[in-house]
């Protein structure tokens, strides 16, 4: 079943575009123009996610935001919208109970990741979530989960290691506080800028940054002030690090002074290849969050797995889950990634066993020798148009799979789908 998301703005473009993209993205999209019908949508039933604009002619968003919370139906996350709030305005959403904040116009690769990792985040609080399941299937999760327990008790700043496309979604819901924000650092240059007004959003809740690896200088200080001001502005801070910090130490790219603070809460987060879990059953648990409505992993799916190397760990595993859930077993080459040692390495041209096992769905979009007599605008059209309908078909309509296979931004190729004429 697809997630729904309820839309509240008072701008009838903003509303029908923003429902466009995300039923796109195969969302189920609820509308509402004020602080009214968004209360009667609210009554109505639970979204999984709101997206809330903060000015408003009958009720703001955030006096909207508040009465849920005194009406305990604050129970999905809610992220704020507005082109005209100041930070004072962004961190008392955030105090209330807002889950993230959008600024407008508001990006759409922003927006579908915040979307997707708040959709995420939920999925896996709770007693079923995917970090429970799969400690229940790896020694190392159970490990690795117990030890940041402790560190948080101990009132630890984290610091989570793992290589890229790692684990570390797995361990988000653990990182966030109850009845607090959660804050995440959507740009580097947020760190360098305003490294006093993240701290002060994250005030009372958590604040956490994807990847350390790619800080510069500056952006490193700023952390460094965050780090400092933990305490006295009461919030968790947890990091992620796709290569080892210790070698950033003493390759002169860690300030010795953070590292002092998040070194003593290193983790290093399970691989998929470790050696006290078995890989299918790790999959297994990861294919229940994504397609709970589709039953358990195939048996040959997970053999498959086991024998297959994933040079993107779990990234490319949730990639190549998502695409069977979509398209069904058919759409990969089971016998071709099944054959693949985990010691193989990966093709001259970058692609993995992964990449090389997925099959090409047939495609009615036709391109003859009529076009060559066509003006060269039309020929090219007709040519953009037959490609695209030809790739969103094999991908299942999915139009974000798309914009990432044909490397086009995802505005960019919207525009061009609709200049066309092409539905996805």
């Amino acid at each position: 079943m697809s997630a729904r998301i309820l839309v509240v703005d008072d701008e009838a473009g903003i509303r029908d575009l923003l429902a466009e993209i995300l039923a796109d993205e195969g969302y189920s999209v609820d509308l509402a123009a004020n602080a009214t019908e968004a209360r009667q949508a609210r009554n109505a039933g639970r979204p999984d996610l709101v997206l809330l604009d903060i000015w408003m002619p009958d009720t703001d968003g955030v006096t909207l935001l508040k009465e849920w919370g005194r009406n305990g139906q604050l129970d999905m996350p809610v992220v704020m919208m507005s082109g005209h709030a100041t930070i004072d305005t962004a961190v008392e959403a955030t105090r209330v109970g807002a889950a993230d904040f959008l600024e407008k116009p508001v990006a759409l690769a922003r927006l579908l990741e915040t979307v997707r990792r708040q959709l995420a985040d939920t999925a896996a609080v709770g007693g079923d979530g995917l970090l429970e399941s799969l400690c229940r299937v790896s020694p190392a999760f159970e490990r690795a989960r117990a030890k940041v327990s402790a560190l948080i008790a101990s009132d630890q700043a984290l610091l989570l290691v793992a290589p890229p496309g790692g684990a570390f979604e797995a361990f988000l819901p653990l990182l966030r506080r109850s009845g607090g924000p959660w804050v995440t650092v959507e740009r580097q240059s947020q760190l360098a800028d305003a490294p006093g007004a993240m701290a002060e959003r994250a005030a009372g809740g958590a604040l956490w940054l994807a990847d350390l690896a790619p800080l510069s200088r500056l952006e490193s200080r700023g952390l460094a002030i965050i780090a400092n001001r933990r305490t006295q502005s009461g919030f968790r801070l947890a990091v992620g690090c796709s290569v080892d910090p210790a070698r950033m130490l003493a390759e002169g790219r860690l300030d010795p002074g953070l590292f002092a603070v998040l070194g003593p809460g290193r983790v290093d987060l399970p691989q998929l290849g470790d050696l006290s879990h078995d890989a299918g059953e790790v999959a297994a648990c990861l294919y229940a969050q994504i397609a709970p409505e589709r039953g358990e992993l195939p048996h040959a799916v997970r053999e498959a797995i086991r024998a297959s190397r994933l040079p993107g760990d779990f990234s490319e595993l949730r990639a190549l889950l998502e695409q069977l859930s979509l398209l069904g077993s058919d759409a990969v080459d089971w016998a071709r990634l099944q054959s693949v040692s985990a010691s193989e390495p990966v093709s001259a041209d970058g692609h993995s066993a992964l990449a090389d096992g997925m099959a090409r769905a047939p495609s009615n979009s036709r391109f003859d020798d009529a076009h060559f007599e066509a003006p060269l605008r039309e020929a090219r059209d007709a040519f953009e148009r037959a490609y695209l309908e030809y790739h969103l078909q094999r991908l299942g309509g999915q139009v974000a799979a798309l914009a990432e296979y044909v490397g086009l931004e995802r505005t960019h190729l919207y525009r061009k789908l609709k200049q066309l004429g092409v539905r996805g």
